[in-house]
């Protein structure tokens, strides 16, 4: 069983870091690395560049196509309830998107509630493309709405990572 949350905060710090994971889930038992893709052509090519020694078997590690965002996303409904917006605001099809996170805060730019924008949203003048609030009010969303099962029916990179954590 999967046991300990550690968010690494940022794409290049969990990859950094990535060999020690890799080297815990071989003498510790599984370990769970989740990742986006970003910019890079595929899978397999980030995983070889950044463990090119062979990924452990117990390191259970999963790709996100494009960004982890794109999981919240293809839980459409929810996410729309959760932010306060129309549906017509969350893609269908969340995986072709370019820059799910850019997706996500410009719908959030449509809530109704001014507290959503507030945190997620960018203020006027500041660097980023997210809110201050942005973690903790996704970590709601996450915790407490997101239904990964329901979500893996818009996204077929969350339907594999369920299915390795599932065979772990």
């Amino acid at each position: 069983t999967f046991t300990r949350f550690i968010p690494k905060g940022g794409w290049e710090a969990f990859w950094r870091d990535a060999p020690k994971y890799n080297s815990a889930a071989r003498h510790s038992g599984p370990v769970l690395g989740l990742a986006d893709l970003e910019q890079e052509p595929c899978p397999s090519g980030l995983i070889g560049k950044h463990l090119p020694h062979g990924r452990d078997a117990a390191f259970v590690l999963r790709i996100a196509e494009r960004m982890l965002e794109s999981w919240l996303l293809a839980d459409r409904k929810a996410l729309a309830n959760f932010m306060h917006v129309a549906a017509k605001h969350i893609p269908e099809e969340p995986e072709r998107e370019v820059n799910p996170k850019l997706v996500l805060v410009n719908a959030a730019r449509h809530s109704r509630r001014k507290e959503v924008r507030d945190d997620i949203v960018p203020g006027e003048g500041t660097v980023g493309i997210v809110g201050r609030g942005y973690t903790s009010r996704l970590g709601e969303f996450v915790r407490d709405i997101w239904q990964p099962l329901n979500a893996q029916n818009r996204s077929p990179s969350l339907r594999r990572a369920i299915a390795s954590i599932q065979a772990a």
